[in-house]
Formats: structure tokens, C-alpha cells, sequence
């Protein structure tokens, strides 16, 4: 076998460099990939998932477009807000609203006012 030099270092050899065969390391799931196959119940309603917030109102929170679209609400008959992402790992977007999830928490920022943190509810 021939090796090509490149600035005295042999291609051969880099192709050989250790950690190379390594398996990759397992990279937690963003809020949008746990609930990209969310989808509505038999009873035709969206799944809906429960927050509890430390301004002691509950959240209600539906997941669509293979997760990146969430609507939010604070009462389960109201309208809600839709945010979206761009895409995946990326926070939430609307109209003066930005939504960030980190593992089962939520922070909502609205200009102006102060975050609200919340966080996900066992059913």
C-alpha cells in the first residue's frame, strides 16, 4: 500500500487515528423529539400534558408538527398561544412569547414581565 505525505503527515496514518471506531455518545432528547409522534387520542382530543408553574397556575401544553409546534394555555378550555420552533433543540416562538424546555421543565418569557418556570406534571 502506498501513502500520500501531506505536509509530512501520512494520510494512511490519519485514517488510522484511535477513537475513530468509537460508538457516539447517547445525546439526551430535546421536548420536541419526545413528542414528535404525539398524536391525538382515540376520542379525536390532542394529548394534553400538565405543568405546574411557580405563579401556582397550571399549565396545559399539546405538542404537533412532529413537536415543533406547542400550543399553551392556562385553562383547558381557553384559546391558546402557538409557538414553533424552527427546529429541533431550538426554544419556541410566537407573538411576544419565547418558551424553552430543559429536561421537564418549561420558562416562558414575555416582555417586561418576570419568567415563569414550570414543570411537568406525572399522569
Amino acid at each position: 500500500m502506498t501513502s500520500s505525505w501531506i505536509g509530512g503527515v501520512s494520510i494512511g496514518a490519519v485514517l488510522m487515528l484511535p477513537g475513530c471506531s468509537e460508538q457516539p455518545q447517547k445525546v439526551a432528547r430535546t421536548e420536541q423529539q419526545i413528542h414528535a409522534g404525539d398524536s391525538a387520542v382515540a376520542s379525536g382530543a390532542p394529548r394534553i400534558h400538565l405543568y405546574q408553574c411557580d405563579d401556582d397556575r397550571t399549565l396545559f401544553v399539546n405538542f404537533k408538527d412532529k413537536g415543533l409546534t406547542v400550543k399553551l394555555r392556562h385553562d383547558a378550555w381557553a384559546s391558546a398561544v402557538v409557538l414553533t420552533a424552527p427546529s429541533q433543540g431550538l426554544p419556541y416562538i410566537g407573538e411576544s412569547i419565547i418558551a424553552t424546555f430543559s429536561g421537564n421543565h418549561i420558562t416562558i418569557k414575555v416582555p417586561g414581565k418576570r419568567p415563569v418556570i414550570c414543570q411537568k406534571q406525572v399522569t
